[in-house]
């Protein structure tokens, strides 16, 4: 009986083609751990946060791109950065990464607690908290002598580099009142005065970072920014 020789071939094909895609792979997870430990590396220290710091390459095979001189899409997540008296919950998503550090551009998100918005919001929000509310500001509590339960609704707007939280109608017992109205009532003409538009300044915005968007969601206000192509912004001309 001949030996089936093109049968065993195709066996010793099959095992090596099995073998070299198991070794890319691991070289690829490899060189992919790697980056993400030298980006998480880089954040951490511009940044200086005081929680966790993590980056998730997630470009097909980025490992191995890596090597080529392109690290993909990145997302950058880093917990309680300090910035402007505040502490954030920054995300960063980043396209077309180069270990030179340009990109195409991204975008970004910082989130600031609700605890750390009522006590900055001043006479606004004096004796009042803040939580959210299909994307509003809700200031809530208790005001005047007789304790009276308050809640104040404002929407948010922003330009390139400033956000302005404007109170639009305050409800009590039950009944909601437009801003506006308050100067027709003798006795809420003080309060529509602290409730005018206040505006935040975002200074120091790294070059090419740009706010978009301002919402009040469940866990906190929520700012929105784009980045523009170009170098990573701090990236000191390299990302890994």
């Amino acid at each position: 009986m001949r030996p089936n020789f093109r049968g065993k071939t195709r066996i010793v094909l099959a095992a090596i083609a099995a073998t070299l895609a198991l070794l890319t792979g691991a070289t690829d997870l490899l060189v992919e751990h790697r980056t993400e430990g030298r980006i998480v590396t880089r954040a951490a220290h511009r940044l200086r946060p005081d929680g966790s710091v993590r980056a998730d390459l997630t470009t097909p095979l980025a490992g191995l791109r890596t090597l080529g001189g392109e690290v993909g899409d990145v997302e950058v997540s880093a917990k309680g950065v300090h910035r402007q008296h505040a502490v954030l919950d920054v995300t960063v998503h980043l396209k077309d990464v180069t270990t030179n550090g340009d990109s195409a551009g991204g975008t970004a998100t910082a989130t600031v607690g609700y605890d750390q918005v009522s006590r900055r919001l001043g006479a606004m929000g004096n004796g009042l908290t803040a939580d959210g509310q299909d994307g509003d500001l809700i200031l809530s509590g208790n005001v005047g002598r007789l304790g009276l339960p308050v809640a104040v609704r404002a929407t948010l707007s922003t330009t390139a580099h400033a956000f302005t939280i404007t109170p639009t109608t305050v409800s009590v017992l039950g009944r909601s009142v437009a801003v506006d109205d308050l100067a027709e009532l003798p006795a809420t003409s003080g309060l529509r005065d602290e409730l005018r538009p206040r505006t935040v300044a975002l200074t120091s915005l790294p070059h090419g970072v740009a706010l978009t968007s301002a919402h009040a969601a469940d866990d906190g206000l929520v700012l929105g920014f784009s980045i523009a192509a170009g170098p990573t912004p701090g990236a000191g001309g390299t990302a890994v």
